[in-house]
């Protein structure tokens, strides 16, 4: 009885002490991953093993060496140091200045997406760097959307988990995550060319603690429906208010320029001639006037800023001769069309257009706009719009048809069955020196390849003088976007920056009404909010941070030497062999360790028998 007890006794105490082992183990284990977990987070101890992941980058020509961006460049440091001493310094000795870094969805969101896990890992970087000024939150807005409505430009303003928001008081720039990068055939398709994050964060650090804001200048002189009214009580204005709440939702300063009388102010990024009744003071060129409004308009815009033109089928053309003129340079013609007033006479008038298929009250006249095709330029501004998971719809009423200049011709573009993208075209013109393209960004018509139009003036129906019918046609375009490319030289010549000057036109003054930008009364929510803030972000000139270098992506087509095991030049360990030599280690060292515990147990017991 003694010894079957001793021996139960001896069983419990050794398995007691084996559970305990276990126990103990799993304890360990876990408070081990908890710690590595809270130390990899807080200190940034990551390690990229995807041999083909584009945060192992190939910098430059010249340089031929790898790097990491799990860094900070000194270029980024040394500007958000200026930038934080100027702003603090700003405060008169009070707390230091705060920038909130927001992203829109879960860390393991971010993390689990590949572009926005560079982002995200971009800022988690500025936040341990600059622990008293930079603070990353996240607010989902799948589960709560009202968690950011306090960044919404107007209530209709739609903000999507792709999305970062860079705030510092009043003030905050919504980004989505494409914007923190380059892409090829000017961002139309999904495959990123180089990563612009650090740049892009100080940029609107810069933004958002108040150094220089951008300014957008409205025009007055040319009998604009607004000249008249006082920016500061635009809630009492009859219309527009939305429009002038989005466009400083975009970023800029609103102010009003006489641009006969007043200069364009140094910091202004975006001029806007709205519905103009009187044209500009002289002729593109002509010296014998002492103000030119389009030369001076011409010269702005070889800073490579951005001009928007709006205009409905009621805007009187044919008293717009120097208008006309130089938007044809930039590839934008506004269709008009001879015919005979009640009187007989003959008169000018505007192609006004009447999508009957998609129409919104049966007259045609009010309709659903179609979104571009293809690759170009528009589609490339709307990318987010048109992807988003209903494409919104976007209102146009009383529009006027735009063509390409005559003087433009076109270019097409087949269709890329790999990328699953249409054929489309865009006018192209180049000569002494200049290159300039123009593209649809929204159209009539296509959808239903039944568009209608009449020709009106002074709001009144045109009997055609040449007898042309009211006929369908496939396509009429609402709204185009110009282009001019520049590049720019910086950072010691080792990076060139694009800098394009845009001219957008736009056929309906409606697309902006407080009704389009607000809430449908046919019960479904307008897309033109969405639509104009993408387009004025994109043309948007904000202050530009010089000397912050993209870096580019591994691109296969830079050369071989990404798969050897040295580079050719430095002789430093290459990042495919860095990611080979670490997969290997970190994969061995567990069962190493294991196999040498196995045997360490196995000798000490044979030792003891």
């Amino acid at each position: 009885m003694n010894h079957h007890e001793n021996g139960w006794r001896k069983k419990l105490r050794h398995g007691s002490v084996s559970l305990g082992i276990t126990v103990a183990v799993l304890v360990a284990v876990l408070l081990l991953n908890i710690g590595m977990t809270a130390l990899s987070s807080g200190r940034l101890w990551y390690t990229d093993l995807t041999p083909d992941s584009p945060y192992n980058t190939y910098i430059g020509d010249t340089a031929r060496k790898y790097a990491t961006l799990y860094t900070l460049m000194d270029e980024t440091v040394s500007s958000l140091d200026y930038i934080f001493e100027n702003a603090n310094a700003n405060r008169g000795g009070k707390a230091p200045v705060e920038v909130d870094i927001i992203f829109c969805a879960e860390p393991d969101l971010l993390m689990r997406n590949e572009q926005t896990r560079y982002v995200y890992y971009t800022a988690l970087l500025l936040q341990k760097k600059y622990p008293d000024n930079i603070k990353v939150s996240y607010r989902d807005v799948w589960d709560n959307p009202s968690k950011v409505d306090e960044f919404r430009s107007t209530k209709y303003s739609n903000i999507y988990q792709t999305d970062v928001i860079v705030a510092s008081g009043s003030e905050f720039r919504v980004n989505t995550v494409r914007s923190y990068y380059a892409y090829d055939s000017d961002a139309a398709t999904n495959i990123p060319v180089a990563y612009n994050g650090q740049k892009q964060f100080v940029k609107q650090i810069l933004d958002v603690t108040g150094a220089e804001r951008p300014i957008c200048c409205l025009t007055t002189n040319h009998g604009e429906p607004f000249a008249n009214l006082d920016l500061k009580k635009r809630n009492e204005w009859p219309e527009y208010k939305e429009f002038m709440n989005l466009i400083e939702g975009a970023g800029y300063e609103i102010q009003y320029l006489d641009l006969a009388e007043e200069e364009i102010p140094e910091n202004c990024r975006l001029i806007i001639t709205f519905d103009p009744q009187k044209d500009f003071a002289s002729s593109f060129g002509n010296d014998k006037v002492e103000v030119s409004e389009s030369k001076k308009l011409a010269e702005y815009l070889n800073k490579s800023y951005a001009y928007m033109f709006f205009a409905d089928a009621d805007t009187p053309f044919d008293e717009l001769d120097n208008m006309v003129e130089f938007l044809e340079l930039w590839g934008i013609q506004y269709k008009t069309a001879e015919g005979l007033d009640s009187n007989g006479n003959t008169v000018l008038g505007n192609y006004q257009i009447s999508d009957p298929n998609s129409s919104l009250a049966g007259d045609g006249e009010r309709f659903w706009a179609q979104y571009p095709s293809g690759n170009g330029l528009g589609n490339a501004i709307l990318y987010d719009v048109i992807s988003s998971a209903a494409a919104p719809k976007i209102f146009f009423d009383n529009a006027i048809a735009i063509d390409y200049a005559d003087n433009f011709g076109i270019t097409y573009v087949q269709a890329d069955e790999t990328l699953g993208t249409p054929a489309f075209s865009f006018g192209y013109r180049e000569g002494n020196g200049v290159a300039r393209s123009i593209f649809d960004m929204f159209l009539a018509g296509t959808s239903s390849a039944m568009a209608n139009y009449q020709v009106v003036a002074n709001g009144e129906v045109l009997e055609r003088a040449n007898g042309d019918p009211l006929v369908g046609v496939d396509v009429f375009r609402v709204m185009t976007i110009s282009r001019e490319p520049r590049t720019v030289e910086e950072g010691q010549g080792l990076t060139a920056v694009t800098q394009n000057a845009y001219v957008c036109a736009v056929g309906s003054t409606s697309f902006v009404s407080d009704q389009a930008l607000g809430s449908s009364e046919y019960g479904t929510p307008y897309g033109n909010t969405d639509a104009l803030l993408a387009t004025l972000r994109y043309i948007g000139k904000e202050v530009n941070p010089v000397g912050i270098s993209f870096v580019y992506l591994y691109d296969p087509a830079i050369g071989e030497e990404y798969f050897k095991e040295t580079d050719p030049q430095t002789g430093a360990l290459s990042v495919k062999s860095s990611i080979i030599t670490t997969t290997v280690v970190l994969a061995a060292l567990p069962a190493a360790i294991a196999t040498g515990a196995g045997i360490f147990v196995l000798v000490r017991r044979r030792v003891r028998h």
